[in-house]
């Protein structure tokens, strides 16, 4: 057998994981760009954990992503995401990506000086895939360039 062939062959099967966890995240984001809550959470598994830094604790299975997108969607409407890179490393996916948009419809204890302020934030996410779901998440971003940019620090 011609040893590039072979080559093509064990990189395929190699890679076969990564692309199926690929797709998964890109179907991921098309439903976040979409605000399909319903297809956001169908993604995760029943016990799948997410955390989040500005959360106590983490959100568990489709019942809790479900809360997190559908206030999301309801505080800023016209949110938007961007991936600008994707690493798969096995059942693990890194996603960087930005989200952004209008703090229209702030919740009860957001302070009133939020209230339609743009924000464009840079995300880190760590997604692990088992048997085709979302099992856990991890994400990560600057807490503090968000309150910089719905006017925090103008108040003290």
């Amino acid at each position: 057998m011609n040893k590039y062939l072979l080559i093509i062959i064990l990189s395929t099967c190699f890679t076969a994981g990564y692309c199926q966890s690929s797709k998964i995240i890109d179907e991921h984001f098309k439903a976040m760009i979409a605000h399909d809550v319903k297809a956001i959470a169908a993604g995760y598994s029943d016990s799948a954990k997410v955390y989040s830094p500005n959360w106590e604790g983490p959100k568990t299975g489709q019942a809790g992503v479900t809360e997190v997108y559908s206030r999301y969607f309801s505080s800023t409407p016209d949110l938007t995401y961007r991936v600008t890179n994707v690493i798969n490393a096995g059942d693990n996916v890194i996603a960087e990506y930005t989200s952004g948009g209008t703090l229209s419809n702030p919740e009860g204890a957001t302070p009133a000086y939020m209230k339609d302020k743009k924000y464009l934030i840079n995300y880190c996410a760590i997604f692990t895939i088992k048997n085709n779901k979302i099992v856990k998440e991890t994400d990560y971003f600057d807490q503090v360039a968000f309150l910089r940019q719905v006017g925090f620090f103008d108040q003290h």
